[in-house]
């Protein structure tokens, strides 16, 4: 039946077999008609009805029987080539065309668990993925199949458009086999997914360990100095720096792996205070010591590498390759498969057209049989006009109807079937047409419904990847929102418009855990947020109580409404609920209802959709929650770090006062732990330094108390820095007297710290000389001189005294001969003993002396005098000065002037002459 030809009044439109029942009283009719022929023929020629055509022709005449034999035999052909084109859209078209469809379907079903598992990461798609997988590659099997056990057999039945579709669908099927693993690969490594937590990680990380590392080896240098004011100013600033760093980095990594804008303020604003940080910090670097503007150089190449990567990690973020498996998946994997599906449908419209093609050669080999039957018969009249009413109702009759039947069938109607009337050739052609048409008239139904079939699956799986779609797009949305009652209105929302319905709420929870609170309501629910419910209270009370969803599709009519039901607005003719779970526990109900004006209703593909959303809810309301919680622990969190910082100060206040009783270095071990507050000592190779103030009690006998704690304090403190800055261990003050030593509890080798020892003497002496002049100055008329004697040996040191009282020093007789050698010291100058000078002679200036005899050592001890202080200059540009034994010389040269500097070279000149003579 063509397009342009309505169908018979008899004949379904879906070709189905009840038009059979429907012609019934038309065929009823022919019967009745035929038995009448058959009737009135029996006295004239009814014997002729059991007889052939031949034999009636022969009896006839001869030519009517050969221009029958020949009508009949074109006509056979002719159905065997109608039968022959039915054959081949059974056994290829149709087969193929099926196949085709299938695939389509089975490859849509693949990409939406492709896409199904990118948005949710559940290990089912990845399963559905796989069975989808091998139904696909069945289907292209049998096409294959089907397309070359055709092409053996005749190759001129395959259209070149097929096999070129067939080769084109091959490769594209090759280029995608490997797909999907690296697009599951890329979903389940989140470094290789998200290049930029890949650079925070692989890069960044390192930057902002070594960033915080420095930082803090900083404070704690400056902790350790003296507290003053623009020191505790410092050690501020680098507490803001190390503070706005944390936090900009924070709201970098909250950024990096949420992709929220809030997070991407947070690290703008803390990069603006720590900028203006690190510009104070730059600004006072001159108050660094040289350890902490080394640490300060390798901070600035740390934070200005760190610097380069956040502008990386926000175009990577913001950027299309933000997430690799979704950029391959469209890039990809998705125009891969519209390709596929493209090429499986260009197949399966091939097929289509060539099944209507050969459909059309089978009616016209059935109209070219009609024609033929018709002029044989015309023939067949013509030539036997005087055995017409004869052969009437034996040839002519059946003929007609014969070709009566043709024509409806060449007219499409499949259903007409042809009356066996005689057991002649006309009997068995009416039989052939029989067959024909229904074989088929079977075809085409088969094909029709397998058409109609194959469409619904493909709408189906069309559908579904839609759903998917927005669930992805959903999830996404859901899971970077933190307020409760937005991300629940908007969950509603998204999910109402996938069902097609305005009308949905959510219930959750109260604390008590006792009854459900509806948090949120769209449509007909939006009047009653705050409504409460009791388990078993309606459907999302049942929902709650047993943990499984709910669909009720008679809701008007349905005994477990609740009272509040009849109060809204509209009337709710289908409702369903899901329950939100959290930890195990159903924590809500989220539901959808069509109201009366809709025609829809819930079905099981609806609550694995709402339920995927639920899943999604529950995801996000734990999310929330934790942020909340996790936004009270930091609010605590940092009422614990006010309250130790506090505490620290008090401690750091105390810890400040008690070092001014310790050598910094007995300090430094007893606070890291290195050395234990206990009674014990060693026996340990040190380099021993004494020092005493010359004539002290001659020269404060004409001091008041006053001035003499003053001078004595100033020369302490000078003398102490000095120390210090060379590692020296202070052991104690004995009035005007300094004991230190070299070697414990820090040591750099005994050489070492015998050269620093007699450095730090030096240095000691040239400082005297500055301290001198000054107090010349002021008025002073015996300034200070030192003696400094300087011993190596083994000592015992350590912590002496009692469990409540003891003192960290040193003993022994080697401590005893730096004191003797001191005595024995000139004004102004450096004794060492011969140990040490073998360790510093390479590098000092001394002299032997003749050996001592010192108190407590029976064999003389010999002894050096360090000269390299006599031949330095305190300063070239206003003092002279020079000492040799049996000589001394000063001059202050900023003091001479004109008359006085002349009088000066006078003296000088006169000296020289004396010592000449």
């Amino acid at each position: 039946m063509t397009a342009s030809q309505p169908p018979p009044s008899d004949a379904r439109l879906d070709g189905s077999d009840s038009s059979a029942s429907q012609s019934a009283p038309g065929e009823s009719r022919q019967s009745v008609a035929s038995d009448m022929r058959r009737t009135d023929n029996d006295t004239g020629g009814g014997f002729l009805r059991h007889l052939n055509i031949g034999r009636k022709l022969t009896v006839g005449f001869g030519l009517l029987v050969l221009l029958t034999l020949l009508v009949t035999g074109l006509n056979y052909i002719g159905s065997l080539r109608a039968v022959n084109h039915i054959n081949l859209t059974t056994d290829l078209r149709a087969p193929s065309a099926l196949a085709s469809a299938q695939a389509q379907a089975n490859l849509l079903r693949m990409l939406g668990e492709v896409r199904g598992y990118l948005a949710l990461g559940d290990q089912t798609y990845r399963e559905g993925y796989r069975v989808a997988r091998i139904a696909f590659e069945a289907d292209l099997a049998e096409l294959d199949q089907i397309i070359q056990a055709n092409r053996l057999s005749n190759a001129s039945l395959i259209s070149p458009t097929v096999l070129e579709s067939v080769a084109e669908l091959k490769a594209s099927v090759a280029k995608w086999q490997n797909l999907p693993d690296q697009l599951f690969a890329l979903r389940d490594d989140q470094l290789r997914r998200e290049p930029a937590l890949k650079i925070l990680v692989v890069q960044g990380t390192p930057l902002i360990a070594a960033t915080v590392a420095t930082t803090n080896s900083m404070m704690n240098a400056q902790r350790r100095r003296e507290p003053t004011a623009a020191n505790t100013s410092l050690l501020a600033d680098l507490a803001a720096f190390q503070s706005s760093f944390y936090a900009m980095v924070a709201g970098l990594r909250g950024y990096v792996t949420t992709k929220r804008d809030p997070f991407k303020f947070e690290y703008q604003s803390n990069i603006s205070i720590n900028d203006a940080a690190w510009a104070n910090l730059l600004r006072q670097q001159q108050q660094l010591d040289t350890s902490q503007q080394t640490l300060l150089a390798s901070l600035k190449r740390s934070r200005e590498k760190f610097l380069l990567l956040p502008p990386q990690m926000f175009a990577a973020v913001e950027g299309e390759h933000a997430q690799e498996d979704l950029y391959l998946f469209r890039a990809q994997a998705v125009p891969l498969a519209e390709n596929m599906l493209a090429l499986l449908t260009k197949i399966a419209d091939e097929e289509q057209r060539l099944l209507q093609s050969d459909l059309d050669a089978g009616r016209g080999q059935l109209l070219f049989s009609q024609r033929t039957i018709l002029v044989g018969g015309v023939t067949a009249v013509l030539l036997g006009m005087a055995l017409a009413y004869v052969f009437r109702n034996n040839i002519a009759g059946p003929i007609r109807r014969l070709t009566s039947v043709a024509e409806r069938i060449g007219a499409g109607d499949l259903s007409a079937r042809a009356d066996v009337e005689s057991e002649d050739e006309i009997g068995h052609l009416a039989e052939t047409f029989n067959s024909m048409t229904v074989q088929l008239s079977d075809s085409v139904t088969n094909l029709e419904r397998r058409r109609r079939e194959q469409e619904g699956l493909a709408k189906r799986f069309r559908r579904q990847s839609e759903y998917l779609g927005a669930l992805h797009d959903t999830g996404l949305g859901l899971v970077s929102r933190l307020d409760v009652t937005e991300l629940l209105a908007d969950l509603v929302s998204r999910a109402g418009k996938l069902l097609g319905t305005r009308n949905g709420f959510v219930y959750l929870a109260d604390e008590a855990g006792t009854r459900l609170e509806r948090r949120v309501g769209v449509g007909v629910y939006a009047d009653s947020i705050g409504q409460k419910l009791d388990r078993n209270e309606g459907v999302a009370g049942r929902v709650w109580a047993s943990g499984q969803a709910l669909v009720i599709n008679d809701y008007d009519r349905w005994e477990g409404r609740p009272a509040a039901a009849a109060a809204l607005g509209l009337t709710i003719r289908s409702c369903m609920g899901v329950p939100l779970t959290s930890g195990g526990d159903t924590i809500g109900v989220l539901g959808m209802a069509y109201d009366s004006s809709s025609d829809l209703q819930f079905g099981q593909e609806e609550v694995e959709l709402l339920s995927r959303f639920a899943q999604l809810a529950s995801i996000s309301l734990d999310n929330a929650r934790l942020y909340a919680a996790s936004q009270h622990s930091k609010q605590r969190a940092e009422e614990a770090s006010s309250l130790v910082g506090e505490q620290n100060k008090v401690l750091q206040s105390l810890s400040t006062k008690l070092s001014k009783y310790l050598s910094p270095q007995v300090y430094t071990s007893i606070f890291t732990g290195r050395q234990n507050v206990e009674i014990s000592s060693k026996r340990k190779k040190l380099t021993v330094f004494f020092s005493d103030i010359a004539d002290f009690t001659a020269t404060t006998d004409a001091l008041e108390s006053e001035e003499l704690t003053g001078l004595l304090n100033r020369y302490l403190t000078e003398m102490s820095a000095i120390a210090l800055s060379h590692g020296a261990t202070i052991d104690k003050y004995v009035g005007d007297a300094i004991l230190a030593f070299f070697g414990d509890p820090e040591t750099k080798g005994v050489k070492e710290d015998a050269l620093a020892c007699v450095q730090m003497a030096i240095a000691m002496q040239r400082r005297m000389i500055e301290l001198r002049a000054e107090w010349l100055d002021v008025g002073l008329e015996k300034p200070f001189q030192l003696r400094i004697g300087i011993n190596t040996g083994f000592c015992t040191v350590g912590n002496f005294g009692s469990e409540t009282r003891m003192d960290y020093t040193i003993i022994g007789n080697e401590v005893n001969l730096a004191s003797r050698l001191q005595s024995h010291a000139e004004l102004g100058g450096i004794l060492i003993s011969h140990e040490t000078y073998s360790l510093v002679k390479e590098e000092v200036i001394a002299e032997e002396l003749r050996p001592i005899n010192a108190k407590g050592f029976a064999d003389p001890v010999r002894t050096y005098s360090v000269r390299s202080v006599d031949f330095a200059a305190v300063d070239e540009n206003r003092t002279i000065q020079h000492r040799r034994e049996g000589i001394r010389i000063e001059v202050e040269l900023d003091k001479l002037s004109g008359k006085s500097r002349q009088k000066a070279i006078e003296m000088v000149e006169k000296v020289l002459a004396r010592l000449r003579a």
